[in-house]
């Protein structure tokens, strides 16, 4: 066993991440990790990864029974050396076994899942635009076509309630709840991959929203700004609650 571990744990890793990636592609939920637009050339890389995995436990197979021939046809003296492994060397193999076993339940029973709402609480909301997108231009644009990240950037630039007089919003995100009373709705952008996620975040008026509503629901919320306490905040006329939409990021 310690032999087979020894031997076969890394390509036992190589290949939990190949299954594990071609069946997030296969059920469409890679993007929940990367960009869409990097799905197609990542899928091509595992095929090849895979490839190359297959021919790695092919060698490796018939090079541990070469070996074994050779050594029965070499040597015809017995060897009174033992073969117990050492304690640190049983740790190292125990950790690799762990190690396998991890790999297995959180990249292959373990459901997929998106940021989550503890995470983005934690975070600083970007204000900037992020990644390639453009600022977006209120005047002849509809505003109510406008995402979470759109009118954080607006409201980043510092346009106030007095600037968006008569300009409705309707968003779609993660309702966030501080401990302190603050009330958001943010929405996670992506321009490569979750590692460099960012966080937009619109301030609520909370004193709108209907109890019940716990932080991490996703909601949509329509309504209009308004100053209060020198911080601008989106005032919600209708808040209804809803499931995750299949591309929960921004992108």
């Amino acid at each position: 066993m310690s032999d087979f571990l020894s031997r076969w744990t890394g390509l036992l890793l190589c290949g939990i991440g190949v299954i594990a990636t071609l069946a997030l592609a296969a059920a469409g939920d890679l993007t929940l990790y990367i960009h869409p637009r990097y799905v197609v050339f990542t899928v091509a890389l595992v095929v090849i990864g895979a490839v190359l995995l297959c021919l790695s436990v092919w060698f490796a197979a018939t090079g541990r029974d070469h070996r074994h021939d050779h050594d029965a046809e070499g040597h015809g003296h017995d060897h009174d050396h033992s073969t117990r492994p050492s304690a640190w060397r049983r740790a190292g193999l125990l950790g690799g076994g762990a190690v396998v076993v991890v790999a297995a339940l959180a990249l292959l029973v373990a459901p997929p899942t998106t940021l989550s709402a503890d995470r983005a609480l934690t975070s600083a909301a970007a204000t900037d635009g992020g990644g390639d997108v453009p600022a977006p231009v209120l005047v002849g644009s509809d505003p109510t076509r406008f995402s979470v990240r759109d009118w954080a950037t607006i409201l980043g630039s510092g346009s106030t309630a007095t600037d968006l007089v008569g300009q409705r919003a309707d968003v779609t995100g993660i309702l966030l709840l501080d401990d302190g009373g603050g009330a958001r709705i943010g929405r996670y952008a992506v321009t490569c991959c979750t590692v460099d996620a960012q966080l937009f975040a619109v301030p609520l008026d909370d004193a709108q929203l209907r109890s019940g509503l716990a932080s991490g629901t996703w909601v949509r919320i329509t309504g209009s700004f308004a100053d209060a306490d020198g911080v601008t905040r989106l005032v919600p006329d209708a808040v209804e609650e809803v499931t995750e939409p299949d591309d929960p990021y921004l992108s």
